[in-house]
Formats: C-alpha cells, structure tokens, sequence
C-alpha cells in the first residue's frame, strides 16, 4: 500500500486507545493528523508527536448543534482529505449530517444506511444469523410492552439489558447509554424505566465462552482485510479486554466477514465481538468505528487505520484479502493492572510486572507505552487527575456549604417560578415537581446535573404517587441545560443535598444565588435529603414521604 504523505486527516472524537492507535497509523505512514475533540482534558492521543493539531469542539452531550456547527465550520476554513470519526458519539454525529460533511472531505466510513443497520443490536443479532453466527437468547422490549418475559427469564439467572444502541442523536439531543447486568427484579425494573422511554432494549442471558474479536475492513461489500484476537485477561461482567493476542483467520470466520460485508454493502471498519464456547461463535454486537484493541491488528501486520484512509481517498488496494497470522500479544499496562488485582494471584501479578521487560525486548507490546513516542503514557493519567482535582472541588464547596449554611425557614410563592434540582430527575426532584404542581403551584419544573434526558420516573416513584391517586407516566428527565429558557425567567432553584449544590457552584455560578436548600422548605430542620437510588423500597418511601410531609409546611 503506497504512504498517506501529505494527507491531512481530522480525528473526530478521542479516547485513550482507538484514537492514539489510529493517530499513530496515520503518522508512521506520512499523514498529517489533527484531532478534533470534545473533552477538554487532553487524552493521549492529544500528546502523541504524530498529532500536529487539536481543536476543542466542546461537548456534543450538551450542545450537538453547536458542536456540529463548529465541526462544519472548521471544516470550510481548513482543507482535510478525510475525516475520521473515532467514538460512538462521532460517528453519531457525522451520521447526522452526513451529505453536507462528504460535501466538504471524504469520510472514513459506511454509507448512513449501512451504519443504522450495523449498530442496531438487534439488526445485528438477524445479520448475524444470515451469516452463520450463533445469537444470543434475546427478548426485545420496546416501550409500552409487556415486562413480563424479562422478568421470567431472570428465574434462571441473570440477564444483561442492552439497549439497541450505545448511542442515539435525535432532536438536538444525544442520548447515551450502557450494558447494565441485573441479577434482582428490582434493578431490572430500573434499568428498564430508564432505557425504554428512549429506546428498544435487549434482554439476554449471558452466553458462555472467552471473547473473540472478528475484525474486518471491506470496501463498497468487498472484504479488503481481516485479522482476529482473542482475549486473554476480560472483566468477568463484560467489557474491553486488557490483554489480548492475534490469532490466525480461520476459514469459517474469514467466510462470515465476506459474507457480512456484502450483505451490508459494508465501507470501513468494523469489529464483531463474539464469544467462543466449543468451536461455536455467538455475537455479542458490532462495533463500527475503530475498536479499543486494534493496536493488537496493526502489531500483527494488518494496519487497519491507514487502509480505511485509504479505502476513503480510492487508493490503489491488494487483491488479495489482507491477514495475518502472527502471534502477536498486546497488552493494556494501566488496565490490566485492575484484571491482576481482581484475581489475587502472585503469579498474575508476576506477570504484569513483566510486561515492560518483555515489551522492551519485543516479545509482547502495549497499547500506550512506546519507545519512540512517549508523551501518550503520561497523558493517560489526565483523565485520572482531572477526575481527582474536580472531585477535590466538589469536596471543598461541600464542606463551604456546610459550615455557611444555617436552616432559616421559606415559604414559597405559589405564583414564583420554581425548579426542583437533584441529580437524575427520576426520584427527588421529579416526585416534588408532581407533588407540588398537584397543590397549586403555578409554574414548577424539575431537572437534574446528569445530562440524562428522557429517563421515566422511577418506578418506586411511580408507586409512591399513584398510592396518592397521581399519575407520573409522563414525566421525563430533563439536564439543567435543557431548562434553561425557564431559568432565564428568574425561577428560584432547590436542591436537595450539598453535592448537588456544589454541581450547580461549578456548572453555573450565576445561579448559586438563586438556590436554596430543600431542607429551608420544611419548618423544622432535618438536613439534606439524599437520593435514594439503588436502595431498598423503604428509602424511596421515606424521601417521598418527607417531600410530601414539606409541602405541608408550605401549604398549611
């Protein structure tokens, strides 16, 4: 394959791994590389001496129009030859627009169609089929339907709760979500409540066997290479593996990638997680953006990123379906280290202490560290020093709060605009909302710090005020920047404990004044009110029972 000297690409998104692999690719092969990011705290990537460029391009969760808009932007000032998206998020984004960006640059990646029916974990689950892949037991839930089948499938163990998509644009709004194992009803009822409302959800039984990666990458249908690894060291629960190893290409998968690419018309990248149990392969999903351990494939030989660039710019290509059969272990130092604690073994910790050694003499390699480029290794520690100096904050303006805050009681004005302030507006803010609105107060809304939107209440909340003859079915979450034309009118905020206050502090500081404790709403002082998330049902009722009790306060 000829190099990419000269070419310009732009990264969309970046993470720790799939973004500095793919950096890297670029680099060693000649191509200018610029990330476009939308954290901005530096990840490796950023550091890598292959990125000539970054630009911040703020947070897509909270402002996707602005986002894209700056993206767009960007895009007509600066002449690239592809764009890259690298996240779940990215890709979303690109998709979203996709016409008016091909316009400007190629993109690396599937035509709109294709990708829609690629993510879609339940589509994956019939292509999977047609291809030959065993598919998990699987209950599709959509909102609306009977839980009931859930439930009963629960009597024999655990299930995973896997919403169709990892991620969603829709509206101006990205929505977000995860795997989440559930082993009693009551969290199954919970993650239900928070993803149908949003989305079609897969329930599924776990599925025996280690985990193996199919990677592919095919052009307009035809396959244009393909590599495997299996995991080696993988969370018990699901998750990226931290240690892994190339393995030859059977003739079974190497026909189901064919396959796979030609029924999808498939362009781009593409990672089928399977399990393995006995010469057996089930899916898992597919990712289709570059995947966390591709380092393992551009080790073995098969340089995954530079062949979709130049899939994208029409590049000369072999005939032949590039592979590779090599050996090749690659290991994720910092995440692995999590792996070896869990299995509290020396001879697991033996091991890990020498992978530098090891690495060193070229009988293993790692995702982050790398002789010839070394600033990436550092700057994996940002996001955990980030996360460490912002949970510090929180900590002092907690401890400020605290020692300032004296209970004077408030009576509210029915008439005043009003918000009702937690953390994911489905227990606390969403309960007083309702109750309060039922009483006469005119103008009240509630929303949370998280940027959830769209999660239905509780359904312990639900319970609460339908003992009391309310109905909270329609009731959505909302993030605080979504209420932001009703905070424009002047409204007076509660919240409900010292860390939502602080949240608020740090988000917007133009509004601590307006914010008063839930706490000052009741005549007699009995401190913050915490969420009662993931407790038993006795907790929910006890918070609903002091919102309800409060509102007497104020209304008697």
């Amino acid at each position: 394959m000829r190099d990419l000297s000269g070419k310009r690409i732009l990264l969309l998104g970046s993470n720790e791994r799939a973004a500095l692999s793919v950096c890297r690719s670029l680099g060693r092969r000649g191509a200018v590389v610029e990330i476009a990011a939308f954290d901005p705290v530096r990840q490796p990537a950023e550091l890598s001496r292959y990125c000539r460029g970054r630009i911040h391009l703020g947070a897509p969760v909270t402002d996707p129009d602005g986002v894209c808009a700056r993206l767009a932007a960007h895009l007509e000032a600066h002449a690239y030859d592809a764009l890259f998206p690298i996240t779940d998020v990215a890709c979303e984004l690109v998709h979203a627009d996709h016409a008016a960006l091909a316009a400007r640059t190629a993109i690396v990646g599937p035509a709109p169609e294709a990708y829609l029916r690629a993510v879609d974990k339940a589509e994956a689950m019939d292509l999977a089929r047609q291809v030959g892949l065993g598919a998990p037991d699987s209950i599709l839930l959509k909102e609306g339907d009977d839980p009931a089948p859930a439930f009963a499938a629960l009597k024999d163990g655990p299930v995973y709760v896997k919403p169709v998509r990892s991620c969603r644009l829709g509206q101006g709004i990205i929505h977000t979500f995860e795997v989440r194992k559930c082993a009693e009803p009551a969290r199954l009822e919970r993650k239900l409540a928070e993803d149908l409302p949003r989305g079609p959800v897969l329930v599924q039984r776990p599925v025996a066997g280690q985990g193996v990666g199919l990677n592919l990458l095919a052009d307009r249908g035809r396959l244009v290479a393909v590599s495997m690894n299996r995991r080696l060291h993988e969370p018990p629960d699901g998750g990226g593996s931290s240690f892994r190893c190339n393995v030859p290409v059977t003739e079974t998968a190497l026909g189901i990638a064919r396959d796979m690419a030609a029924r999808l018309e498939w362009t781009g990248l593409m990672m089928i997680e399977m399990k393995e149990n006995a010469r057996q392969l089930t899916i898992m999903e597919m990712n289709c953006r570059p995947w966390g351990s591709i380092e393992t494939a551009i080790r073995a030989g098969v340089d995954f990123p530079a062949l979709a660039v130049a899939v994208a710019l029409g590049l000369p290509l072999p005939d032949e379906v590039i592979r590779s059969d090599r050996p090749v272990r690659v290991r994720n130092l910092k995440t692995d280290l999590r792996w070896v604690i869990g299995q509290r073994r020396f001879g697991a910790l033996a091991d890990w202490l020498g992978a530098l050694p090891r690495a060193a003499l070229g009988r293993e390699h790692l995702d982050i560290e790398q002789g010839d480029d070394l600033r990436p290794a550092l700057g994996q520690l940002n996001p955990v020093v980030a996360r460490a100096w912002r949970r510090a904050g929180l900590a002092r303006r907690m401890a400020a709060a605290r020692l300032t805050r004296r209970h004077r009681f408030r009576r509210l004005d029915r008439s005043e605009p009003l918000l009702f302030l937690c953390q994911g507006n489905v227990n606390r803010s969403a309960v007083a909302e309702i109750l309060f609105r039922d009483a006469g107060f005119d103008s009240v809304r509630s929303a949370g710090m998280l940027p959830l939107q769209g999660r239905a209440i509780s359904p312990a909340a639900a319970r609460f005020l339908r003992d009391r003859g309310l109905d909270g079915s329609s009731h959505r979450s909302a993030p605080l920047h979504a209420v932001a034309p009703f905070l424009a009118g002047g409204a007076r905020i509660v919240v409900f404990d010292y860390r939502t206050l602080a949240d608020l502090q740090a988000a917007r500081p133009d509004l601590e004044s307006r914010a008063i404790l839930f706490d000052d709403l009741a005549r007699h002082p009995s401190g913050e009110l915490g969420d009662p998330h993931g407790a038993e049902e006795a907790a929910y009722r006890q918070c609903f029972d002091r919102i309800a009790a409060t509102l007497q306060d104020q209304v008697g």
